[in-house]
């Protein structure tokens, strides 16, 4: 038995369909994107150096059929297994005193994976105000309890916007 070698484990990839919104007055999703989950490195779709979005869930496959590597881990799913609401984030951050829904944390989590697929560097002084909050999130504190100063307030925003804006200028919309 000593001399079998022992083989790395696999992780099983999926697809998962998500939703985001961007704007508060937009009631409901806005747009969707597919990302890779499961493995070592969690992936959005990504053509020709683009992040690549739709409008509806409907239009999936064929933004799917972009990306031949997501493409490869199977048919693209319908529902929608998670909701990115940036703009409820952004509100949170700006002027609440907790977020019990950890909305805050998904989109963070979200925006990581988008911003990492863009390959733009993220200024430090964001990325580390962005991981610490994340981290603090985790721990399940309140906003109130990190946000002690409304300048912190206002600089985490400034980083969630320069993560929207980064995302923007990088990607692509499949509307039709």
């Amino acid at each position: 038995m000593s001399g079998l070698p022992i083989l790395p484990s696999r992780k099983h990839e999926e697809l998962l369909l998500v939703a985001l919104r961007l704007d508060a007055q937009h009631d409901g999703p806005q747009f969707y994107t597919l990302v890779a989950v499961g493995g070592d490195n969690e992936r959005p779709l990504v053509a020709d150096g683009h992040l690549l979005f739709f409008t509806r869930p409907e239009l999936a496959a064929r933004a799917l059929a972009l990306d031949r590597e997501l493409a490869q881990l199977g048919p693209a799913p319908q529902q929608a297994e998670t909701f990115c609401d940036i703009a409820e984030a952004l509100h949170l951050v700006n002027s609440q005193d907790d977020d019990p829904d950890g909305v805050i944390l998904d989109s963070l989590l979200m925006l990581d994976d988008l911003v990492r697929a863009t390959k733009l560097h993220m200024p430090d002084h964001y990325q580390g105000l962005l991981t610490e909050l994340a981290a603090r999130l985790t721990e399940r504190m309140k906003l109130q309890d990190i946000f002690r100063k409304h300048a912190l307030r206002e600089e985490a925003e400034d980083a969630l916007l320069w993560c929207v804006g980064a995302i923007a200028v990088r990607s692509r919309m499949i509307s039709e």
